[in-house]
């Protein structure tokens, strides 16, 4: 078996504060020489801007290099499941281009990688080509500044925590577990507005555009929804979610 000479960091960067970055993912920073950042274009080019600010948090020399990712956007296609993947295996085969010629490199991924994101399934499939060795480092979640923020517990007493997508959100009849939702750009929340439900919601958690909203959901629908179209409107994009719970 050939050995394992290369080898790629996935670290998790939390929200897009400096602050909330581990002392692991510091240290790791700190230490490579390569780094690997997935571009985003138009207004979502201060996703990728963040993420340089973030190693030059961490790095005060210059003794390192970036290399840009241009990974493409997922097309909105049925079945839904096929389309991601076939997303995913294109920046597969975009990593294994760029470490070819690479001994170790770090991702930086926003939030944590284990969590709403597929890189971890991504680097699996670069693995079936090249012997490479992978190595988490745990972020911050987006999760928990969002119940840090609004001063909460994410469970009740004796409760569970149940955390899903809008995809998976349409297909629950009753909210019986406080539940976290991603990304909600199909406004699903509504599908629950004459539920008894408090919602903890919040925006662009960990950057300057930090937005938090929270209320009765009966109630404040219609202002949430106003709320989160403007911010759309205004920065082109939105990164969100927010907890349903009974209360």
């Amino acid at each position: 078996m050939q050995d394992i000479k290369k080898k790629i960091y996935l670290i998790g960067i939390g929200p897009g504060d400096p602050k909330y970055l581990t002392v692991e993912a510091i240290e790791t920073i700190k230490r490579l020489n390569t780094f690997l950042i997935p571009v985003k274009k138009g207004r979502k080019e201060e996703l990728t801007k963040i993420r340089k600010k973030i190693i030059e948090y961490c790095r005060t020399d210059k003794n390192f290099q970036i290399i840009e990712l241009p990974f493409p956007e997922r097309k909105k296609a049925h079945p839904y499941e096929n389309s991601v993947k076939e997303w995913r295996n294109k920046k597969a085969e975009m990593i294994l281009d760029v470490i070819q010629d690479i001994d170790e490199a770090g991702l930086l991924i926003w939030g944590d990688p284990s969590l709403y994101d597929g890189h971890i399934d991504i680097v699996k499939e670069v693995q079936k080509h090249i012997p490479l060795e992978v190595e988490i480092i745990p972020g911050i979640s987006s999760i928990n500044v969002l119940a840090a923020k609004h001063k909460i517990s994410l469970n009740r007493i004796g409760g569970s925590v149940f955390i899903t997508t809008p995809r998976g959100l349409r297909k629950i009849k009753e909210i019986s577990h406080n539940t976290i939702v991603f990304l909600d750009n199909y406004e699903t929340f509504r599908l629950f507005k004459e539920k008894d439900l408090k919602i903890y919601w919040g925006a662009y958690l960990g950057t300057e555009k930090e937005v938090l909203f929270s209320g009765n959901l009966r109630d404040c629908l219609e202002q949430l929804v106003k709320l989160r179209r403007q911010l759309k409107k205004e920065n082109g994009w939105i990164m969100e979610l927010y907890l349903l719970a009974n209360e």
